[in-house]
């Protein structure tokens, strides 16, 4: 009897103690907790890692995944100021641990936010968007989540916007900007935060093009949130951009010179932010032609490129490029703007270059990221259960087989987008050179034209001379106009031509004829061709074609070729012709620029062009253009 009550008491002792050891062994929010309430204790140390170190060696932690994520991201966050490799390695261990747990909102979204800081640092800003992007997107699942603080969501998502905005995805840093001014009211409303929310609205909304209005409202409310010398920075530099954006150009420039004038003493006052003002200052100074105060600017920025010790980025140095371009063409320079121009689209090849070799870099470090974070779940999930390792490798080999296959894309999509952009860079540079053409045949012209109406009026010739000022103030205002367009309508072609020869007859005293022959049901207003094609052949046939012994004609004809889908434009004269000899040892520089702007064209659109000039001396020439039909869908 005795023997069996034993047997029954150490049986009860047992049940007791291992109810008691289940009762004693604490859940993870304990556990979060404990680890909560040491983070004043860990301040108060010499050595703040040796004591997250120590706590994250106790055993009472050692089979908890969450607790292991939260001392390792306390790890990392001490030290973060002294080891940014080591706080790296911590924190992206703490991720490893908790990322596909599920909740635990507050430690996933601190743990992203730490790696999305350290991607910062390392200006790895695609990495870091995509880390505070993980944020946004637990906060926008669950925006009532109570573990998150109100000042902790609003500057996760400030924080968000503002890689969008290194990254050039404005619209989205507003929208970002937006949902955290909804805690605006849940925070104290001199923390800094409200400034910060002010001062990207701003910025952002100036690059989205927001109504003045709302401009003017964020940098009031910037204004009442400055109280130092630092938050004047951004405050000026606002100011300034929303003068630029209203064309009040002198205001402006009074703010840019503002930002100068501070004298900071943190990571603001920086190098590459000064020679960033000055070139913002350069631009205002050019655009209200002050010239002699651009001059000393310019010698100032030449200096400080010249200090090879300090590093200036791409970004920087094409904002002094693009200046430059601007200076000398305010002053007529056209040889150092064009190589101005060249420098600029050389800064951008180089740019683009850059953030495709940075694109791939961090496209790798999260590939290596997701690997590492696999391979450790298959080895725990293999130490458990072996049996499941060949699902477990086909599912690895499957996921490594899609990323492969992503970056393939990714990579096909940037050659694409670089072939793209050279094409576009080729046509800027041959409307460039229109331009300057352009530029050097107007002053000739217009003196002409106004020495033509100057004699229309001391003939008294009143209604002469008023239709002929008709005709020269719209073609002054269309050439104004459209020579900016990448793209113009065939019906406004066709009135400058009509304008122009207009003015060239009158001019000439009606000693050849014109006429501009377009098919019925042709959709003029409808179609595009590029600007300034065809008025360099038409001026070649008045000034070279005709020697003024007899009555001449000019007919431009216009045809739509629906099956090979070309527009076809013939300039038809009936004059003197091309001489042979001339013809051989002469190329025409309208000729070959018109022939460069066609093959882009080709090449944009898949669609061939042609150019070619029929002359026989002594009966005429015809000048045939065939251009892709492009209708207002494909124009924009």
């Amino acid at each position: 009897m005795i023997k069996y009550f034993a047997i029954a008491f150490l049986c009860l002792f047992a049940v007791l103690s291992a109810c008691t050891e289940a009762q004693e062994e604490p859940s993870t929010q304990q556990l979060i907790n404990e680890i909560d309430a040491a983070i004043p204790q860990a301040a108060k140390q010499d050595d703040q890692t040796l004591f997250w170190k120590n706590m994250l060696n106790q055993d009472r932690y050692a089979s908890d995944d969450v607790a292991k994520a939260s001392i390792n991201y306390q790890i990392g966050k001490s030290f973060a100021p002294i080891n940014i490799d080591s706080a790296e390695i911590y924190t992206t261990k703490a991720l490893i641990l908790i990322e596909d747990i599920e909740g635990f909102e507050k430690e996933k979204t601190a743990i992203y936010n730490g790696l999305g800081n350290i991607a910062q640092r390392r200006s790895k800003t695609f990495l870091s968007s995509f880390y505070y992007h993980k944020i946004v997107s637990i906060l926008d699942a669950n925006p009532s989540i109570s573990t998150i603080s109100a000042k902790n969501k609003m500057r996760f998502y400030l924080h968000s916007a503002q890689s969008n905005t290194q990254i050039g995805l404005q619209e989205s840093a507003f929208e970002l900007n937006k949902k955290a001014a909804n805690y605006m009211d849940s925070i104290p409303k001199d923390d800094y935060l409200i400034f910060r929310l002010y001062a990207q609205l701003s910025f952002n909304g100036y690059k989205k093009k927001v109504d003045i209005d709302s401009l003017r409202y964020y940098l009031e409310k910037i204004e009442q949130n400055s109280n130092l010398d630092e938050h004047n920075i951004f405050y000026y530099g606002n100011k300034a951009r929303f003068f630029v954006h209203n064309n009040q150009f002198d205001s402006a420039r009074i703010y840019f010179q503002k930002v100068l004038k501070l004298k900071l003493k943190n990571e603001y006052d920086t190098f590459e932010n000064r020679y960033i003002n000055y070139c913002n200052l350069l631009q205002i100074n050019i655009k209200i032609g002050k010239i002699s105060e651009a001059d000393s600017i310019i010698s100032k920025l030449s200096e400080m490129e010249k200090d090879t010790s300090l590093y200036l980025s791409l970004p920087s140095r094409q904002l002094f490029a693009e200046a430059m371009m601007n200076y000398y063409y305010q002053v007529r320079n056209f040889d150092k703007y064009h190589e101005a121009t060249e420098k600029v689209l050389d800064l951008k090849d180089q740019m683009q270059k850059e953030a495709e070799i940075q694109a791939k870099e961090e496209m790798h470090t999260m590939y290596q990221l997701e690997e590492n974070k696999k391979s450790i779940k298959n080895l725990n999930q293999s130490v458990e259960a072996t049996e499941n390792e060949l699902q477990k490798t086909k599912y690895f080999l499957a996921i490594t087989i899609l990323t492969i296959l992503i970056i393939l894309a990714i990579l096909a999509i940037l050659y694409y987008r670089q072939k793209s952009r050279k094409l576009q860079q080729e046509y800027e540079k041959v409307i460039l050179e229109q331009k300057l053409l352009r530029t050097q045949m107007e002053p000739h012209f217009i003196f002409n034209t106004l020495s033509t109406l100057q004699s229309l009026i001391r003939f008294q010739e009143p209604k002469k001379a008023i239709d002929y000022l008709n005709r020269f103030s719209r073609l002054l205002r269309s050439n104004l106009e459209l020579s900016r367009q990448e793209m113009i309508s065939l019906e406004d072609e066709i009135e400058t031509m009509d304008n122009y020869l207009g003015l060239q007859q009158a001019r000439f005293e009606d000693y050849f004829t014109y006429q501009i022959q377009v098919p019925d049901g042709l959709e003029v207003d409808a179609l595009f061709i590029p600007p300034m094609l065809i008025q360099p052949f038409v001026e070649n046939s008045i000034l070279h074609g005709f020697d003024g012994e007899q009555k001449w004609h000019i007919d431009i004809k216009i045809t739509e070729l629906t099956e090979a889908k070309q527009l076809q434009i013939e300039i038809i004269d009936n004059g003197v012709g091309i001489n042979t000899v001339s013809k051989k040892n002469h190329k025409s520089l309208s000729g070959e620029i018109a022939k460069e702007r066609l093959e882009i064209l080709s090449k944009k659109y898949k669609i061939p062009t042609d150019y070619q000039i029929f002359s026989e001396q002594g009966k005429g020439t015809t000048v045939c253009l065939k251009l892709p039909i492009i209708d207002g869908f494909q124009q924009n």
